[in-house]
Protein backbone atom coordinates (compact mmCIF):
# COMPACT_ATOMS: atom_id res chain seq x y z
CA UNK A 1 0.00 0.00 0.00
CA UNK A 2 1.58 3.27 -0.99
CA UNK A 3 1.17 6.01 1.23
CA UNK A 4 -1.59 7.63 -0.64
CA UNK A 5 -3.92 4.75 0.29
CA UNK A 6 -2.59 5.12 3.43
CA UNK A 7 -3.44 9.21 4.17
CA UNK A 8 -6.71 8.19 2.55
CA UNK A 9 -7.18 6.05 5.91
CA UNK A 10 -5.75 8.31 7.77
CA UNK A 11 -8.20 10.99 6.70
CA UNK A 12 -11.31 8.51 7.39
CA UNK A 13 -9.77 8.13 10.59
CA UNK A 14 -9.55 12.07 11.70
CA UNK A 15 -12.95 13.13 10.44
CA UNK A 16 -15.67 11.16 9.20
CA UNK A 17 -19.43 11.69 8.80
CA UNK A 18 -21.62 11.22 11.41
CA UNK A 19 -24.27 8.57 11.23
CA UNK A 20 -26.98 10.66 9.80
CA UNK A 21 -24.99 12.56 7.90
CA UNK A 22 -24.78 12.57 4.18
CA UNK A 23 -22.08 11.53 1.94
CA UNK A 24 -22.04 12.58 -2.04
CA UNK A 25 -19.97 10.31 -3.79
CA UNK A 26 -18.00 11.22 -7.18
CA UNK A 27 -15.52 9.40 -9.25
CA UNK A 28 -13.28 11.60 -11.30
CA UNK A 29 -11.79 9.45 -14.12
CA UNK A 30 -9.12 11.66 -15.72
CA UNK A 31 -8.10 10.90 -18.90
CA UNK A 32 -5.87 12.20 -22.08
CA UNK A 33 -7.05 13.23 -25.42
CA UNK A 34 -6.94 15.43 -28.50
CA UNK A 35 -9.58 18.51 -28.04
CA UNK A 36 -10.71 21.16 -30.51
CA UNK A 37 -12.87 23.11 -27.71
CA UNK A 38 -12.87 26.65 -30.54
CA UNK A 39 -11.99 25.16 -33.62
CA UNK A 40 -8.40 24.22 -33.55
CA UNK A 41 -7.00 20.50 -32.02
CA UNK A 42 -4.55 20.51 -29.30
CA UNK A 43 -3.65 17.77 -26.47
CA UNK A 44 -6.25 18.08 -23.68
CA UNK A 45 -7.30 16.22 -20.10
CA UNK A 46 -10.98 15.37 -19.54
CA UNK A 47 -13.10 14.26 -16.65
CA UNK A 48 -15.84 11.77 -17.28
CA UNK A 49 -14.91 11.96 -20.83
CA UNK A 50 -15.76 16.23 -20.92
CA UNK A 51 -14.08 19.57 -20.01
CA UNK A 52 -15.63 20.58 -18.02
CA UNK A 53 -15.70 18.01 -15.71
CA UNK A 54 -19.42 17.53 -14.01
CA UNK A 55 -20.94 19.59 -11.58
CA UNK A 56 -20.71 18.29 -7.80
CA UNK A 57 -23.66 19.38 -6.21
CA UNK A 58 -24.44 18.90 -2.42
CA UNK A 59 -26.62 20.98 0.18
CA UNK A 60 -25.44 22.64 3.40
CA UNK A 61 -23.25 20.64 5.13
CA UNK A 62 -23.53 17.58 3.17
CA UNK A 63 -19.68 14.80 2.91
CA UNK A 64 -18.41 15.06 -0.22
CA UNK A 65 -16.09 12.11 -0.97
CA UNK A 66 -14.61 12.33 -4.74
CA UNK A 67 -11.74 9.63 -5.71
CA UNK A 68 -9.59 10.81 -8.67
CA UNK A 69 -8.68 8.11 -11.05
CA UNK A 70 -5.53 9.61 -12.69
CA UNK A 71 -5.12 8.24 -16.07
CA UNK A 72 -3.29 10.74 -17.50
CA UNK A 73 0.65 10.67 -18.44
CA UNK A 74 0.93 13.12 -15.66
CA UNK A 75 0.73 13.63 -11.84
CA UNK A 76 -2.16 15.47 -10.86
CA UNK A 77 -4.03 16.89 -7.71
CA UNK A 78 -7.51 18.30 -7.53
CA UNK A 79 -8.36 21.42 -5.33
CA UNK A 80 -11.53 22.54 -4.11
CA UNK A 81 -11.55 26.08 -4.68
CA UNK A 82 -14.16 28.24 -2.10
CA UNK A 83 -14.45 25.36 0.26
CA UNK A 84 -12.80 26.12 3.79
CA UNK A 85 -11.72 22.57 4.54
CA UNK A 86 -12.67 22.64 8.25
CA UNK A 87 -10.96 19.90 9.73
CA UNK A 88 -9.69 17.98 6.46
CA UNK A 89 -6.96 20.49 5.81
CA UNK A 90 -5.07 17.25 4.17
CA UNK A 91 -7.98 17.18 1.51
CA UNK A 92 -7.15 20.95 -0.04
CA UNK A 93 -5.25 19.51 -2.90
CA UNK A 94 -2.53 21.59 -2.93
CA UNK A 95 1.05 19.99 -4.10
CA UNK A 96 3.85 19.74 -1.58
CA UNK A 97 1.63 21.40 1.30
CA UNK A 98 -1.00 18.94 1.80
CA UNK A 99 -0.46 15.73 -0.60
CA UNK A 100 2.08 14.73 -3.48
CA UNK A 101 0.85 14.99 -6.82
CA UNK A 102 -1.04 11.69 -7.78
CA UNK A 103 0.93 9.79 -10.19
CA UNK A 104 -0.14 8.23 -13.21
CA UNK A 105 -2.33 5.36 -12.81
CA UNK A 106 -2.56 6.05 -9.04
CA UNK A 107 -5.81 7.49 -7.01
CA UNK A 108 -6.64 9.21 -4.24
CA UNK A 109 -10.19 9.90 -2.51
CA UNK A 110 -10.65 13.53 -0.82
CA UNK A 111 -13.54 13.90 1.56
CA UNK A 112 -14.03 16.34 3.16
CA UNK A 113 -17.50 18.24 4.65
CA UNK A 114 -19.74 21.41 3.65
CA UNK A 115 -19.75 22.54 6.92
CA UNK A 116 -21.79 25.94 7.40
CA UNK A 117 -20.87 26.30 3.31
CA UNK A 118 -23.26 27.10 0.80
CA UNK A 119 -23.59 28.78 -2.52
CA UNK A 120 -21.04 28.47 -5.99
CA UNK A 121 -17.54 27.10 -5.64
CA UNK A 122 -15.55 25.12 -8.17
CA UNK A 123 -12.85 22.80 -8.44
CA UNK A 124 -9.64 23.05 -9.92
CA UNK A 125 -6.05 20.84 -10.88
CA UNK A 126 -3.82 22.28 -8.84
CA UNK A 127 -0.67 21.40 -10.77
CA UNK A 128 1.60 22.82 -12.97
CA UNK A 129 -1.48 25.03 -14.32
CA UNK A 130 -2.80 21.71 -15.60
CA UNK A 131 -6.64 23.76 -14.76
CA UNK A 132 -6.55 24.97 -17.91
CA UNK A 133 -5.84 21.99 -20.10
CA UNK A 134 -9.92 21.16 -18.78
CA UNK A 135 -9.48 19.80 -15.27
CA UNK A 136 -11.74 22.40 -13.71
CA UNK A 137 -16.16 22.40 -13.01
CA UNK A 138 -18.32 23.28 -10.77
CA UNK A 139 -19.67 23.02 -7.30
CA UNK A 140 -23.28 24.11 -6.31
CA UNK A 141 -23.95 24.02 -2.68
CA UNK A 142 -27.81 24.64 -1.80
CA UNK A 143 -28.04 26.89 1.27
CA UNK A 144 -30.27 25.15 4.25
CA UNK A 145 -33.86 26.28 4.67
CA UNK A 146 -33.13 28.38 7.68
CA UNK A 147 -30.51 30.79 5.73
CA UNK A 148 -31.46 34.05 5.36
CA UNK A 149 -31.65 35.17 1.69
CA UNK A 150 -31.78 38.41 -0.11
CA UNK A 151 -34.23 38.24 -2.83
CA UNK A 152 -37.16 40.50 -1.13
CA UNK A 153 -34.39 43.61 -1.57
CA UNK A 154 -34.78 42.59 -5.00
CA UNK A 155 -38.93 42.41 -5.31
CA UNK A 156 -41.35 42.24 -3.39
CA UNK A 157 -44.03 40.22 -5.46
CA UNK A 158 -44.86 36.65 -4.12
CA UNK A 159 -45.18 35.32 -7.59
CA UNK A 160 -41.64 36.18 -8.68
CA UNK A 161 -40.01 35.47 -5.45
CA UNK A 162 -41.80 31.80 -5.64
CA UNK A 163 -39.66 31.68 -9.04
CA UNK A 164 -36.71 32.90 -7.93
CA UNK A 165 -36.79 30.69 -4.91
CA UNK A 166 -37.68 27.46 -7.47
CA UNK A 167 -34.68 29.04 -9.91
CA UNK A 168 -32.22 28.80 -6.50
CA UNK A 169 -33.03 24.74 -7.04
CA UNK A 170 -31.49 24.44 -10.24
CA UNK A 171 -29.29 27.15 -10.72
CA UNK A 172 -27.55 27.97 -14.49
CA UNK A 173 -23.75 28.26 -14.75
CA UNK A 174 -21.54 29.55 -16.72
CA UNK A 175 -17.16 29.24 -16.56
CA UNK A 176 -15.40 31.28 -18.60
CA UNK A 177 -11.76 30.12 -18.98
CA UNK A 178 -8.06 31.28 -21.20
CA UNK A 179 -7.32 28.64 -24.16
CA UNK A 180 -4.15 28.76 -25.40
CA UNK A 181 -2.65 27.70 -29.04
CA UNK A 182 -0.75 24.52 -26.82
CA UNK A 183 -1.31 22.80 -23.68
CA UNK A 184 0.06 24.05 -20.57
CA UNK A 185 3.14 21.46 -20.27
CA UNK A 186 4.38 23.33 -23.99
CA UNK A 187 3.38 26.90 -22.24
CA UNK A 188 5.39 26.48 -19.44
CA UNK A 189 8.58 24.67 -21.56
CA UNK A 190 8.40 28.00 -23.40
CA UNK A 191 8.04 29.83 -20.29
CA UNK A 192 11.24 28.14 -18.80
CA UNK A 193 13.15 27.80 -21.91
CA UNK A 194 12.97 31.18 -23.23
CA UNK A 195 11.28 33.59 -20.95
CA UNK A 196 8.25 33.92 -22.55
CA UNK A 197 5.28 35.06 -19.89
CA UNK A 198 2.14 33.45 -21.13
CA UNK A 199 0.72 36.85 -22.31
CA UNK A 200 -1.78 36.05 -25.03
CA UNK A 201 -4.81 33.41 -25.51
CA UNK A 202 -6.08 32.21 -28.33
CA UNK A 203 -9.63 32.10 -27.33
CA UNK A 204 -11.96 32.75 -24.79
CA UNK A 205 -14.39 29.84 -24.06
CA UNK A 206 -17.27 29.69 -22.15
CA UNK A 207 -18.56 26.26 -20.64
CA UNK A 208 -15.54 24.69 -22.38
CA UNK A 209 -17.18 25.91 -25.94
CA UNK A 210 -15.45 28.67 -28.04
CA UNK A 211 -14.08 29.61 -31.32
CA UNK A 212 -11.24 31.77 -32.91
CA UNK A 213 -12.34 35.43 -33.60
CA UNK A 214 -10.22 38.10 -35.61
CA UNK A 215 -10.56 41.69 -35.76
CA UNK A 216 -8.63 44.23 -37.78
CA UNK A 217 -6.11 46.18 -36.34
CA UNK A 218 -8.23 49.60 -37.00
CA UNK A 219 -10.01 48.13 -33.89
CA UNK A 220 -7.51 47.70 -31.23
CA UNK A 221 -5.83 50.97 -32.41
CA UNK A 222 -9.02 52.46 -31.64
CA UNK A 223 -9.40 50.38 -27.86
CA UNK A 224 -5.82 51.75 -27.24
CA UNK A 225 -5.88 55.43 -27.54
CA UNK A 226 -8.98 55.03 -24.88
CA UNK A 227 -6.28 54.66 -22.65
CA UNK A 228 -3.68 56.50 -23.82
CA UNK A 229 -3.43 59.33 -27.02
CA UNK A 230 0.24 59.25 -27.10
CA UNK A 231 1.05 55.75 -26.79
CA UNK A 232 0.17 53.91 -29.78
CA UNK A 233 1.04 50.14 -29.48
CA UNK A 234 1.90 47.46 -31.94
CA UNK A 235 -0.66 44.40 -31.75
CA UNK A 236 -0.13 41.06 -33.78
CA UNK A 237 -3.31 39.89 -35.38
CA UNK A 238 -4.62 37.83 -32.51
CA UNK A 239 -4.87 41.75 -30.46
CA UNK A 240 -1.97 40.91 -28.22
CA UNK A 241 0.00 43.82 -27.36
CA UNK A 242 4.33 43.65 -28.66
CA UNK A 243 6.46 43.03 -25.65
CA UNK A 244 8.69 46.41 -26.56
CA UNK A 245 11.01 45.38 -23.85
CA UNK A 246 12.09 42.31 -25.28
CA UNK A 247 13.11 38.60 -24.16
CA UNK A 248 16.59 37.69 -23.56
CA UNK A 249 17.26 34.14 -25.03
CA UNK A 250 14.54 34.87 -27.92
CA UNK A 251 16.37 35.21 -31.11
CA UNK A 252 13.61 34.37 -33.95
CA UNK A 253 10.56 36.20 -31.74
CA UNK A 254 8.37 35.45 -34.62
CA UNK A 255 9.45 31.78 -34.70
CA UNK A 256 8.87 31.62 -31.31
CA UNK A 257 5.13 33.02 -31.05
CA UNK A 258 6.49 35.69 -28.36
CA UNK A 259 3.66 38.06 -27.24
CA UNK A 260 2.53 40.21 -29.83
CA UNK A 261 4.27 38.08 -32.63
CA UNK A 262 1.75 35.76 -33.40
CA UNK A 263 1.22 34.49 -36.69
CA UNK A 264 -1.44 35.90 -38.77
CA UNK A 265 -5.20 34.83 -37.06
CA UNK A 266 -7.04 32.12 -38.89
CA UNK A 267 -10.64 32.48 -37.58
CA UNK A 268 -12.82 29.73 -36.57
CA UNK A 269 -16.56 28.64 -36.88
CA UNK A 270 -16.98 26.13 -34.16
CA UNK A 271 -20.62 26.24 -32.48
CA UNK A 272 -20.79 28.62 -29.27
CA UNK A 273 -22.28 27.04 -25.49
CA UNK A 274 -25.90 27.67 -25.86
CA UNK A 275 -27.95 28.06 -22.38
CA UNK A 276 -31.92 28.04 -22.72
CA UNK A 277 -34.23 28.22 -20.29
CA UNK A 278 -38.15 29.46 -19.98
CA UNK A 279 -38.35 30.94 -16.71
CA UNK A 280 -39.23 34.45 -16.40
CA UNK A 281 -36.08 35.00 -14.10
CA UNK A 282 -33.10 33.00 -14.18
CA UNK A 283 -30.41 32.11 -11.58
CA UNK A 284 -27.21 32.26 -12.92
CA UNK A 285 -23.37 30.97 -11.41
CA UNK A 286 -20.52 32.86 -12.94
CA UNK A 287 -17.57 32.19 -13.01
CA UNK A 288 -14.23 33.17 -14.38
CA UNK A 289 -11.86 30.04 -14.21
CA UNK A 290 -9.39 31.08 -16.70
CA UNK A 291 -5.71 31.45 -15.87
CA UNK A 292 -4.36 34.77 -16.77
CA UNK A 293 -6.86 38.17 -16.79
CA UNK A 294 -9.68 40.03 -15.13
CA UNK A 295 -12.90 39.26 -17.48
CA UNK A 296 -15.84 41.60 -17.83
CA UNK A 297 -19.36 39.64 -18.28
CA UNK A 298 -22.52 40.84 -19.80
CA UNK A 299 -25.81 39.58 -20.89
CA UNK A 300 -27.19 41.99 -24.26
CA UNK A 301 -30.22 43.37 -23.39
CA UNK A 302 -30.44 42.51 -19.66
CA UNK A 303 -29.13 44.07 -16.25
CA UNK A 304 -27.99 41.53 -13.12
CA UNK A 305 -28.75 41.56 -9.28
CA UNK A 306 -25.79 40.71 -7.63
CA UNK A 307 -26.37 38.41 -4.92
CA UNK A 308 -23.53 35.99 -4.01
CA UNK A 309 -19.94 37.08 -3.96
CA UNK A 310 -17.18 33.66 -3.70
CA UNK A 311 -20.10 31.93 -1.86
CA UNK A 312 -21.61 34.47 0.09
CA UNK A 313 -25.13 36.40 0.02
CA UNK A 314 -24.66 39.94 -0.60
CA UNK A 315 -26.97 42.76 -0.50
CA UNK A 316 -28.36 42.80 -3.90
CA UNK A 317 -26.43 45.14 -6.70
CA UNK A 318 -28.13 46.36 -9.78
CA UNK A 319 -25.98 46.09 -12.74
CA UNK A 320 -25.12 45.82 -16.53
CA UNK A 321 -21.37 44.18 -16.38
CA UNK A 322 -19.62 42.15 -13.80
CA UNK A 323 -15.84 42.71 -13.49
CA UNK A 324 -14.34 39.10 -12.34
CA UNK A 325 -10.90 38.38 -11.36
CA UNK A 326 -9.79 34.92 -11.99
CA UNK A 327 -10.98 32.68 -9.42
CA UNK A 328 -14.09 35.05 -8.28
CA UNK A 329 -17.94 33.90 -8.39
CA UNK A 330 -20.84 35.82 -8.92
CA UNK A 331 -24.04 34.67 -9.03
CA UNK A 332 -26.46 36.66 -10.54
CA UNK A 333 -30.26 36.53 -10.79
CA UNK A 334 -32.04 37.84 -14.31
CA UNK A 335 -35.39 39.03 -14.99
CA UNK A 336 -35.98 37.39 -18.12
CA UNK A 337 -37.19 38.94 -21.65
CA UNK A 338 -37.94 36.64 -24.70
CA UNK A 339 -35.62 36.06 -27.28
CA UNK A 340 -31.84 35.17 -28.06
CA UNK A 341 -29.12 37.22 -26.36
CA UNK A 342 -25.27 37.13 -26.51
CA UNK A 343 -23.30 36.59 -23.03
CA UNK A 344 -19.97 38.09 -23.54
CA UNK A 345 -17.06 37.30 -21.57
CA UNK A 346 -14.14 39.99 -22.68
CA UNK A 347 -10.60 40.55 -21.22
CA UNK A 348 -10.18 43.34 -19.10
CA UNK A 349 -6.77 45.17 -17.37
CA UNK A 350 -5.07 43.24 -19.74
CA UNK A 351 -2.29 43.52 -22.73
CA UNK A 352 -4.79 41.57 -24.93
CA UNK A 353 -8.15 42.30 -27.00
CA UNK A 354 -10.54 39.15 -27.03
CA UNK A 355 -13.79 38.31 -26.38
CA UNK A 356 -15.62 34.26 -26.23
CA UNK A 357 -19.82 34.87 -26.60
CA UNK A 358 -22.08 32.50 -25.72
CA UNK A 359 -26.03 32.72 -26.48
CA UNK A 360 -29.00 32.41 -24.08
CA UNK A 361 -32.40 31.59 -25.40
CA UNK A 362 -34.90 32.47 -23.04
CA UNK A 363 -38.07 31.36 -23.56
CA UNK A 364 -40.01 33.19 -20.20
CA UNK A 365 -44.09 32.60 -19.42
CA UNK A 366 -44.42 36.51 -20.21
CA UNK A 367 -43.30 37.56 -23.83
CA UNK A 368 -41.66 40.55 -24.32
CA UNK A 369 -40.20 40.47 -27.51
CA UNK A 370 -37.70 38.22 -29.47
CA UNK A 371 -34.09 38.69 -31.56
CA UNK A 372 -34.14 35.44 -33.43
CA UNK A 373 -33.20 37.74 -36.15
CA UNK A 374 -30.05 38.96 -34.42
CA UNK A 375 -27.21 39.54 -36.29
CA UNK A 376 -24.67 36.91 -35.95
CA UNK A 377 -26.85 34.85 -33.82
CA UNK A 378 -26.97 30.68 -34.13
CA UNK A 379 -30.57 31.08 -34.15
CA UNK A 380 -30.91 33.61 -37.04
CA UNK A 381 -33.78 32.70 -38.56
CA UNK A 382 -36.10 31.10 -36.06
CA UNK A 383 -39.51 31.70 -35.19
CA UNK A 384 -41.39 32.80 -31.89
CA UNK A 385 -44.73 32.45 -32.16
CA UNK A 386 -46.50 35.92 -31.68
CA UNK A 387 -42.72 37.44 -31.40
CA UNK A 388 -41.11 40.36 -32.93
CA UNK A 389 -37.80 41.12 -33.76
CA UNK A 390 -35.63 43.80 -31.51
CA UNK A 391 -31.58 44.25 -31.24
CA UNK A 392 -30.76 44.07 -27.82
CA UNK A 393 -28.50 46.53 -26.39
CA UNK A 394 -24.67 45.83 -26.25
CA UNK A 395 -23.33 47.14 -22.92
CA UNK A 396 -19.48 46.93 -22.78
CA UNK A 397 -16.65 47.24 -25.90
CA UNK A 398 -14.22 44.79 -26.42
CA UNK A 399 -12.12 45.60 -24.07
CA UNK A 400 -14.54 45.31 -21.19
CA UNK A 401 -15.45 48.58 -20.87
CA UNK A 402 -18.61 49.85 -20.56
CA UNK A 403 -20.27 51.49 -23.94
CA UNK A 404 -22.39 54.71 -22.58
CA UNK A 405 -23.74 55.26 -18.61
CA UNK A 406 -24.00 51.82 -17.82
CA UNK A 407 -23.00 49.99 -14.75
CA UNK A 408 -20.34 48.03 -13.90
CA UNK A 409 -19.38 46.27 -10.85
CA UNK A 410 -16.63 44.40 -8.60
CA UNK A 411 -16.57 41.71 -5.61
CA UNK A 412 -14.75 44.34 -3.39
CA UNK A 413 -18.20 46.96 -3.90
CA UNK A 414 -20.42 44.26 -2.70
CA UNK A 415 -21.42 43.69 1.67
CA UNK A 416 -22.41 40.68 3.16
CA UNK A 417 -26.38 40.68 3.47
CA UNK A 418 -26.15 37.96 6.40
CA UNK A 419 -25.98 39.10 10.16
CA UNK A 420 -23.36 36.61 11.11
CA UNK A 421 -21.57 37.68 8.37
CA UNK A 422 -21.31 41.47 8.29
CA UNK A 423 -17.97 43.00 9.75
CA UNK A 424 -17.78 42.65 13.40
CA UNK A 425 -13.85 42.60 14.24
CA UNK A 426 -13.58 46.20 15.82
CA UNK A 427 -10.61 48.35 14.49
CA UNK A 428 -8.02 47.11 16.76
CA UNK A 429 -4.70 46.18 16.16
CA UNK A 430 -4.35 42.92 14.16
CA UNK A 431 -2.36 40.04 16.78
CA UNK A 432 -0.24 38.86 13.36
CA UNK A 433 0.40 41.59 10.49
CA UNK A 434 2.70 40.33 6.91
CA UNK A 435 3.62 42.70 5.35
CA UNK A 436 3.98 41.88 1.93
CA UNK A 437 4.22 43.16 -1.66
CA UNK A 438 3.45 41.93 -5.14
CA UNK A 439 6.29 42.07 -7.52
CA UNK A 440 7.53 41.24 -10.72
CA UNK A 441 11.62 40.13 -9.86
CA UNK A 442 12.35 38.63 -13.53
CA UNK A 443 10.95 38.09 -17.16
CA UNK A 444 9.40 34.90 -16.12
CA UNK A 445 9.60 35.66 -12.25
CA UNK A 446 6.72 37.03 -9.56
CA UNK A 447 6.90 37.48 -5.78
CA UNK A 448 5.06 38.56 -2.79
CA UNK A 449 7.63 39.65 -0.97
CA UNK A 450 10.15 43.09 -0.80
CA UNK A 451 13.37 40.75 -0.63
CA UNK A 452 12.22 38.96 -3.88
CA UNK A 453 11.70 35.72 -2.37
CA UNK A 454 9.93 32.85 -4.69
CA UNK A 455 7.63 30.44 -3.49
CA UNK A 456 9.40 27.36 -4.32
CA UNK A 457 8.42 24.17 -6.57
CA UNK A 458 7.59 21.76 -4.01
CA UNK A 459 5.52 19.09 -5.64
CA UNK A 460 7.90 16.18 -5.53
CA UNK A 461 8.71 16.73 -1.65
CA UNK A 462 7.24 15.65 1.43
CA UNK A 463 4.17 17.69 2.39
CA UNK A 464 4.87 20.52 4.97
CA UNK A 465 1.62 18.84 7.06
CA UNK A 466 3.73 16.16 7.23
CA UNK A 467 7.34 17.83 8.64
CA UNK A 468 5.94 21.11 10.58
CA UNK A 469 9.35 20.94 13.39
CA UNK A 470 11.42 21.38 9.93
CA UNK A 471 12.80 24.83 9.41
CA UNK A 472 11.28 26.70 5.92
CA UNK A 473 12.14 29.72 3.85
CA UNK A 474 10.69 33.04 4.02
CA UNK A 475 7.83 32.22 2.18
CA UNK A 476 6.38 30.77 5.33
CA UNK A 477 4.28 32.75 7.20
CA UNK A 478 4.60 31.10 10.01
CA UNK A 479 4.27 33.88 13.66
CA UNK A 480 3.11 31.55 16.37
CA UNK A 481 -0.12 32.28 15.14
CA UNK A 482 -2.79 30.71 17.75
CA UNK A 483 -6.22 29.74 17.22
CA UNK A 484 -8.97 32.67 17.01
CA UNK A 485 -6.12 34.72 16.48
CA UNK A 486 -6.69 38.35 14.33
CA UNK A 487 -4.85 38.08 11.49
CA UNK A 488 -4.23 41.27 8.99
CA UNK A 489 -2.64 40.70 5.29
CA UNK A 490 -1.18 44.11 3.70
CA UNK A 491 -1.00 43.43 -0.16
CA UNK A 492 1.02 46.39 -2.04
CA UNK A 493 1.30 45.83 -5.54
CA UNK A 494 4.15 47.70 -7.57
CA UNK A 495 3.19 49.27 -10.68
CA UNK A 496 3.44 46.43 -13.19
CA UNK A 497 0.09 44.58 -13.45
CA UNK A 498 -2.62 43.71 -11.22
CA UNK A 499 -3.10 40.43 -9.08
CA UNK A 500 -6.44 38.27 -8.21
CA UNK A 501 -4.62 37.18 -4.49
CA UNK A 502 -6.60 33.91 -3.11
CA UNK A 503 -6.03 32.47 -0.33
CA UNK A 504 -6.80 29.10 1.06
CA UNK A 505 -8.96 27.56 3.79
CA UNK A 506 -10.46 31.23 4.75
CA UNK A 507 -13.00 33.54 3.54
CA UNK A 508 -11.67 37.33 4.01
CA UNK A 509 -12.79 40.78 4.68
CA UNK A 510 -11.06 43.74 2.58
CA UNK A 511 -10.51 46.21 5.26
CA UNK A 512 -8.47 48.56 3.42
CA UNK A 513 -8.07 49.13 -0.22
CA UNK A 514 -6.78 51.59 -3.05
CA UNK A 515 -6.70 51.61 -6.98
CA UNK A 516 -3.84 53.42 -6.97
CA UNK A 517 -2.30 54.00 -3.81
CA UNK A 518 0.00 51.89 -1.59
CA UNK A 519 0.06 51.03 1.87
CA UNK A 520 2.61 53.04 3.71
CA UNK A 521 1.92 51.98 7.15
CA UNK A 522 3.26 49.10 9.73
CA UNK A 523 -0.19 48.06 10.65
CA UNK A 524 -3.81 48.97 10.10
CA UNK A 525 -3.92 50.96 13.92
CA UNK A 526 -0.82 53.17 12.41
CA UNK A 527 -2.74 54.05 9.67
CA UNK A 528 -5.83 54.93 11.35
CA UNK A 529 -4.30 57.18 13.41
CA UNK A 530 -3.54 59.02 10.73
CA UNK A 531 -6.50 59.26 9.48
CA UNK A 532 -6.69 56.00 7.03
CA UNK A 533 -9.77 55.27 5.87
CA UNK A 534 -11.23 51.65 6.12
CA UNK A 535 -14.30 50.29 4.58
CA UNK A 536 -17.49 50.09 6.42
CA UNK A 537 -19.25 46.59 6.21
CA UNK A 538 -16.45 45.52 4.16
CA UNK A 539 -16.87 42.53 0.99
CA UNK A 540 -16.55 39.26 2.63
CA UNK A 541 -14.67 37.17 -0.59
CA UNK A 542 -11.55 34.32 -1.02
CA UNK A 543 -9.85 36.34 -3.86
CA UNK A 544 -9.26 40.29 -4.10
CA UNK A 545 -7.09 41.90 -7.06
CA UNK A 546 -5.10 44.20 -6.03
CA UNK A 547 -4.49 46.55 -9.02
CA UNK A 548 -1.10 48.51 -9.83
CA UNK A 549 0.14 50.55 -7.29
CA UNK A 550 -2.41 50.03 -5.50
CA UNK A 551 -3.48 47.87 -2.25
CA UNK A 552 -5.51 45.68 -0.28
CA UNK A 553 -5.47 45.01 3.51
CA UNK A 554 -7.68 41.85 4.18
CA UNK A 555 -8.46 40.59 7.78
CA UNK A 556 -9.73 37.15 9.05
CA UNK A 557 -9.67 35.15 11.88
CA UNK A 558 -7.84 32.02 12.60
CA UNK A 559 -9.87 29.87 13.25
CA UNK A 560 -8.89 27.23 10.85
CA UNK A 561 -6.15 25.03 11.96
CA UNK A 562 -3.98 23.87 9.05
CA UNK A 563 -1.34 25.37 6.38
CA UNK A 564 -2.93 27.51 3.48
CA UNK A 565 -1.64 28.49 0.28
CA UNK A 566 -2.02 32.31 -0.16
CA UNK A 567 -1.31 33.09 -4.31
CA UNK A 568 -2.07 34.72 -7.39
CA UNK A 569 -4.59 33.13 -9.07
CA UNK A 570 -2.81 34.00 -12.65
CA UNK A 571 -1.34 30.63 -13.63
CA UNK A 572 2.31 32.11 -14.98
CA UNK A 573 2.65 34.27 -11.94
CA UNK A 574 1.71 31.08 -9.22
CA UNK A 575 4.11 28.98 -11.36
CA UNK A 576 6.71 32.12 -11.33
CA UNK A 577 6.79 32.04 -7.21
CA UNK A 578 4.26 34.40 -6.40
CA UNK A 579 2.91 32.85 -2.90
CA UNK A 580 3.48 32.19 0.51
CA UNK A 581 2.11 29.40 2.63
CA UNK A 582 0.19 30.76 5.88
CA UNK A 583 1.36 28.36 9.31
CA UNK A 584 -2.41 28.50 11.22
CA UNK A 585 -3.09 26.74 14.90
CA UNK A 586 -0.21 24.23 14.82
CA UNK A 587 -1.04 22.67 17.91
CA UNK A 588 -4.19 22.38 16.85
CA UNK A 589 -3.92 20.57 13.31
CA UNK A 590 -5.50 17.14 13.63
CA UNK A 591 -2.82 15.11 14.66
CA UNK A 592 -4.27 11.58 12.51
CA UNK A 593 -2.47 13.68 9.60
CA UNK A 594 1.21 12.33 10.91
CA UNK A 595 0.09 9.09 10.97
CA UNK A 596 1.19 8.74 7.64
Amino acid sequence: MNWLLILMVAVVVASSPGVDEVIRNYTFNLTHSFVNPDGKYKSGFLINGMAPGPTIEGDENDWIQVTVNNHLPVAITMHFHGIMQRGTPWADGVPGITQNPIPPEDCFTYLFQLKDQYGFAWYHAHHRGYSTDGLYGAMNIKPKIGRDRPYRKITNNTRELEIIKRAEESPLTLIADDSFKWNMDVVMARMFDYGIDPLCSQSILINGRGRVVCHGNEIFNRLSAKKSSSYRPTFDSMGCMRAENGYDNATDYFGLEVPGYSPPCTPTFTDPYKMESNSSWIYLNVLNGGGQYTKAFSIDGHSMYVISVDGIFVDPIETHILMLPVGSRITVVVKAKMGVFPMRFTLTKSPQYSEGVAYWHSKPESKEGTNCDYEGSPYQGCQENGGFSIIPTKYQDLDGSPLGEYNFSWPIDTKPFEKNAKYNLGMRQADHTFDLYLNRTGMITFSMFKDGTLLPKMNMKTPLLQSLNETFGNWALRDDIHYNDTVDIILNNNNMMGHPIHLHGHLFYVIGFSGSENFYHSNLKEAIENDYKVKENPPLVDVVYVPPGGHAVIRFVADNPGLWILHCHNLGHLIGGMGAVLFEAEDKIPSQIFSV
